[in-house]
């Protein structure tokens, strides 16, 4: 994307496009595998959870229980986790991730891994770990 003027002093709008280019990227990579970055973020989820309720992926993934619903249908159908009535309460769903979904979790982060490399290509790894730094900083400080 190129920029001039008023558009190239705004950090907000840099940023924008950034997140854009980013995004392109990310699904370019990701629709390799067949999957979106929806998916990838529930088996991310689940990689750091582990089997959990179906109510607590949604809520530690901050995701709209229809939405997850969806997501975790699409993944079943791709044999990535299961679901299946929690034995303590039965109107609840526990899910797993399946050795196959453990697999296809590797090959996702694999393709996140290559678009986060064409991304930031250009930084060195002292600017790659101050940017990282810095934009976590933007996502978990209240502005």
């Amino acid at each position: 994307m190129k920029m001039s003027g008023r558009l190239a002093q705004l950090d907000v709008w840099l940023l924008s496009g950034a997140a854009q280019q980013a995004k392109r990227l990310l699904c370019d990579e990701l629709d390799r595998t067949g999957l979106r970055m929806q998916h990838y973020r529930v088996m991310a989820g689940l990689a750091e959870l582990g089997e959990c309720t179906q109510a607590e992926l949604g809520r530690a993934l901050e995701l709209d229980a229809g939405n997850l619903v969806a997501l975790l249908g699409d993944l079943e159908r791709e044999n990535a986790v299961t679901r299946e009535p929690d034995p303590a309460n039965r109107r609840r769903n526990l899910v797993r991730c399946t050795p196959q979904g453990r697999r296809l979790f590797r090959r996702m982060d694999e393709a996140v891994g290559r678009a986060d490399e064409t991304m930031f290509a250009s930084f060195s790894a002292e600017e790659r770990d101050q940017f990282h730094m810095l934009l976590a900083r933007l996502v978990t400080e209240p502005g």
